[in-house]
């Protein structure tokens, strides 16, 4: 009799989509409200590295993953992902749905690849994936604005082995959820004094999975005294911003509007990007520096006009309405006036109302050999 998993196996994905199965989706009467990850929609894009290369991504229903309990990702966190949108277009003439920026979430999902020792994946096929899953799940891209379906690229290595090595074996798999705008409201932020969300190094400049299981037991304090977000400081002195949990941190003084500069701790959001760029058309002064937090504080409580703001895919911009901490510190904001003006311009751009720099804009055109499946 032999015995189970004995030898490595590789992750299987379920079967292609059988004929027609797009057709029966054109029907579909999306729940008001949609929530996030509530709906996951039928289709998934999955690929496998196997033999030093990659197979050609293809469409499938969404379905369990054959994983072999010693899947390596399982054991060793070799998992990444990205976060990304496809908007309904709300412009003039409608048309086909709108990535934001696929190509910059293409890169940073390969920065992210390269950094826990995974393959890179073309930059073109990785935004053919997308195309090809969002023509297929087109009524499933909600219309009102700020609803989106939200896109989850993944990478997890699949080699069923426990030898503390990288894998040689990887899944790419592409799901979707539609999903109603986040943070419609001002958010209050926690500031974490103890816990530390990234270290020079390290993998906080990517999206790696295990940097936000990390952040789950520093979000206990968080929770339990009504707060939305956790405000992280730097890992030597807890004492300059880094970032939020899911968002990176913006903070406007009268006409400058500054966030923290770009290191191996900080996420090079593609939402912050898009901010830098818009902001000079507000009449605001833009610049990267180190934000100390005694500062921000400081200046709060001095009544300066201060605003601060959380942005990140999901996100788009979310302003703050107050700021707190174990010590009993409550600090309101009442300024979100800049915030809710690059939130509203932002949005304009992904849902196709105004005109955007060459790039952002990604009209989801029917595939002229029609999606792969």
């Amino acid at each position: 009799m032999s015995l189970p998993f004995t030898s490595p196996s590789s992750a299987t994905a379920p079967p292609p989509l059988p004929s027609g199965f797009a057709e029966g989706l054109k029907d579909v009467v999306l729940p008001d409200p949609l929530g996030f990850g509530k709906l996951m929609a039928p289709v998934m894009a999955i690929a496998h590295y196997r033999d030093g290369s990659w197979e050609t991504p293809r469409l499938a229903e969404l379905g369990p993953l054959d994983l072999a309990p010693h899947t390596q990702a399982l054991h060793y966190g070799q998992a990444i992902f990205e976060g990304m949108k496809a908007y309904r277009n709300l412009g003039t003439d409608g048309g086909p749905p709108l990535l934001f920026r696929p190509y910059e979430h293409a890169r940073r999902f390969n920065r992210s690849a390269l950094r826990l020792g995974m393959p890179e994946i073309d930059e073109r096929v990785f935004v053919r994936a997308l195309e090809e899953l969002v023509t297929v799940l087109e009524p499933f891209v909600p219309a009102r604005r700020g609803q989106s379906l939200y896109l989850r690229p993944t990478m997890f290595g699949a080699t069923a082995d426990l030898s503390v090595v990288p894998s040689t074996e990887f899944c790419f798999v592409v799901l979707a959820t539609p999903s109603d705008a986040f943070f419609t409201t001002p958010v209050s932020a926690w500031i974490e004094r103890h816990y530390s969300r990234a270290g020079a190094g390290g993998t906080g400049c990517v999206k790696a999975a295990g940097n936000y299981a990390a952040s789950f037991a520093a979000a206990a304090p968080l929770r339990e005294n009504g707060f939305h977000q956790l405000l992280w400081l730097d890992a030597v002195e807890h004492r300059y911003l880094e970032e939020f949990t899911a968002m990176n941190v913006f903070v406007r003084r009268g006409d400058l509007l500054y966030t923290p500069p770009l290191s191996d701790t900080i996420l090079a959001g593609i939402t912050r990007d898009s901010l830098l760029a818009l902001g000079p058309s507000l009449g605001l002064k833009m610049e990267e520096r180190p934000v100390d937090i005694h500062e921000l504080t400081d200046a709060i409580r001095a009544g300066e006009d201060v605003e601060v703001f959380g942005c990140g895919t999901g996100a788009v911009v979310a302003p703050v309405e107050l700021i707190g901490d174990e010590t009993g510190m409550r600090l309101p904001l009442p300024s979100q006036e800049t915030a809710l003006e690059l939130r509203g311009r932002l949005l304009d751009i992904q849902h196709g109302t105004t005109g955007a720099p060459d790039g952002w804009q990604h009209t989801v055109a029917p595939l002229p050999d029609g999606p792969q499946a």
